[in-house]
């Protein structure tokens, strides 16, 4: 819009018309704003402020060559539309903001100096950017943009610069006023992208302080499938990022994160390595596209020192997905926690929404250990495959004669095989179907095993659901019996469905400290065994179970020796078992309703029964049970 001159009436708002050829008189009350005063605001939740300038992440402030385009300036109330001014740019040259050039009106007025005033525009921090006007059928404007327009990958690794270059910075107010000269006014921008921290904590990656993977380095974090497309309306600074369907191909980008100190921050295992970039505001609307949610896939590089070859640098890639949506809001910052505790799969990973103040990075390594099983079809090796080494093996590889496991542990009760993750667990039940008895050696578990999610449904119409429980395959079969002893740590295999985790333990199997929880049915006779030939000690059934006619909680038929185990559920511990089989065993579908000295008599009776059989086995573990106010009666050794 050019005009020549302007008059405005403050107090009636009126236009006058007049014929193109006359010109207007501008009264004295009417005031051309000459000034633009622009900043980023410091208000919280609407920005990622900063708490010290170590943590800065994107713009706090303009630089020379920034650009400010305002889409709309209009009185708040009762505008008049030849009054509406629109694209209107600023530039700054490192000082102040100076109009620029173009096809713009010459001059600006307020209707008065008192009177609230919508402006609403952005900031463009890169010429590169892009964005473009889109009218509508209202009259109203949408503004629309792509972050990394033109390219196909977002690359932040080269620092804060790259950050800036795409940080968009947008304005909405409709009370904006003038400044006390009735000359200028002050506006501020807000964040208008998330911002995205990722902190990975290396807490005992390693077997200790002094081995020499604690030399670990962590890089190439990648956010994975990014949209990239959004717009904002004229009313508002929100933005809306469009779904993968509106996307396409060409705007699903992976963020390449930057991380300011390559070499983590602190010293052995208590490294961390900290990971930064800016994505699109998505939220659980966005996730959910037709009717699925779109999971958050990462993946980062890890290298250190060979332990049996300290010359050598060994490199893996590990991936991951966060099980829950995770939220990227406006303007703030969402971090999400990622603890290697160990090789391969063993990650703890959790989600934190803050503003961008400092907060110190919780030491998830202390933290109980946990995997989860999300596939069951997942490919993993076993030592008889050929590319089953130091490199690649999921859990066992042959070492020369010896067979070991990635952790360098023999199988000896001294160094147990260690199983960590839930494809090391499938891994070992594929050991013992293959036919690897693993009699004479032992085998510890090291983490909390969850084998599937919590979303996991058992309703019979859900059973092609991807949200379905998965079912185990089982340790061994009819014909191949584990032979080891498994050495439970006192952990858990978490929503256990499907096969019993063993299907055959032999004589010489023993089975110590392990709890199972369950999901769905048990397709054989019990959740620990179907079959057991062998000794089972100090092990738990938790909550309900499900299995097959004529089976148990804990086994299904039993002719060797089950002792100091329990089951807090409704079904029987053992279907059938050989005579003086289980000893010293209870179960309990309640106890509130048992008194104190009830309790305290049946943790006496049973520690005897086991005190009288541990004289004739004195090879076996002992274990004792412990009485808890409100609680079921434990075992400790």
């Amino acid at each position: 819009m050019k005009l020549n001159k302007i008059f405005l009436f403050a107090l009636m708002a009126l236009f006058s018309a007049c014929s193109s050829e006359d010109d207007f008189l501008v009264p004295d009350s009417a005031l051309q704003i000459k000034g633009i005063c622009a900043s980023v605001s410091d208000e919280l939740p609407m920005t990622r402020a900063i708490a010290k300038l170590s943590d800065v992440v994107g713009r706090n402030a303009f630089v020379a060559t920034d650009r400010i385009v305002f889409t709309n300036i209009q009185r708040a109330e009762n505008p008049l539309k030849a009054f509406t001014y629109s694209n209107i740019i600023y530039d700054y040259d490192g000082n102040s903001w100076e109009r620029a050039e173009g096809n713009i009106p010459e001059k600006i007025y307020w209707t008065d100096g008192a009177s609230y005033h919508t402006f609403i525009g952005y900031s463009l921090p890169s010429s590169t950017y892009h964005w473009e006007t889109i009218d509508n059928s209202t009259g109203s404007c949408t503004f629309a943009g792509e972050l990394g327009y033109g390219l196909t990958e977002l690359d932040y690794t080269s620092g804060n610069e790259a950050l800036m270059a795409e940080d968009l910075l947008v304005n909405y107010s409709d009370t904006t006023k003038a400044e006390s000269d009735g000359l200028s006014t002050k506006i501020k921008f807000t964040h208008a992208l998330s911002n995205v921290r990722v902190v990975v904590n290396i807490k005992d990656f390693a077997a200790s302080s002094s081995a020499v993977d604690t030399q670990v380095g962590i890089s190439n974090m990648v956010l994975r499938s990014q949209p990239c497309l959004f717009s904002w309306g004229a009313n508002s600074k929100d933005l809306t990022v469009k779904d993968f369907s509106e996307q396409g191909t060409e705007h699903i980008k992976d963020l390449k994160l930057w991380c300011p100190k390559p070499a983590g921050e602190g010293t052995a295992q208590s490294k961390t390595f900290t990971f930064y970039g800016l994505t699109t505001p998505q939220d659980a609307t966005f996730h959910a596209i037709n009717g699925n949610d779109k999971k958050l896939e990462f993946s980062f590089t890890v290298t250190y020192p060979n332990a049996m070859n300290p010359n050598e640098t060994l490199t893996k890639t590990y991936s991951g997905t966060f099980s829950g949506i995770v939220n990227f809001y406006s303007g703030q910052c969402t971090t999400l926690n990622i603890s290697l505790n160990h090789k391969n799969e063993q990650m703890y990973m959790d989600v934190e929404y803050n503003d961008w103040n400092y907060v110190s990075t919780p030491d998830l390594g202390e933290l109980r250990k946990k995997s989860t099983f999300l596939d069951i079809n997942s490919t993993v090796t076993i030592h008889t495959d050929a590319n089953a080494n130091i490199y690649d093996a999921t859990w066992l590889y042959k070492d020369g004669s010896q067979l070991k496991d990635i952790y360098g542990n023999d199988g000896t009760k001294e160094k147990p095989y260690r199983i960590s993750t839930a494809s090391q667990l499938l891994s070992f039940a594929k050991e013992v179907k293959g036919g690897l008895a693993f009699k004479g050696q032992y085998i510890r578990l090291d983490a909390d095993i969850t084998m599937q999610s919590s979303t996991a449904r058992t309703t019979a119409e859900d059973t092609t659901s991807t949200t379905a429980p998965l079912s185990w395959i089982g340790i061994g079969d009819a014909s191949t019996a584990f032979n080891g002893t498994f050495l439970g740590g006192d952990r858990f295999i978490n929503r256990l469905s499907g096969s019993p985790l063993f299907v055959n333990l032999g004589a010489d199997a023993r089975i110590e400290q392990l709890q199972i929880t369950c999901i769905g049915n048990i397709s054989g006779k019990g959740a620990l065994a179907e079959t057991n030939a062998g000794v089972i000690g100090g092990c738990k059934v938790i909550d309900d179970v499900s299995v097959a006619d004529g089976g148990g909680a804990l086994v299904g038929t039993n002719t060797g020796s089950i002792y100091a185990c329990y089951h807090t559920g409704t079904t029987q511990l053992v279907g059938t078992t050989s005579a003086d089989g289980v000893i010293g065993c209870y179960t309990a579908s309640d106890i509130t309703s048992l008194s104190s000295d009830y309790l305290k008599g049946l943790v006496e009776s049973l520690n005897t029964k086991l005190t009288t059989w541990y004289k004739d086995h004195l090879g076996f573990t002992q274990y004792q049970y412990v009485y808890t106010v409100g609680s079921y009666p434990t075992v400790v050794k």
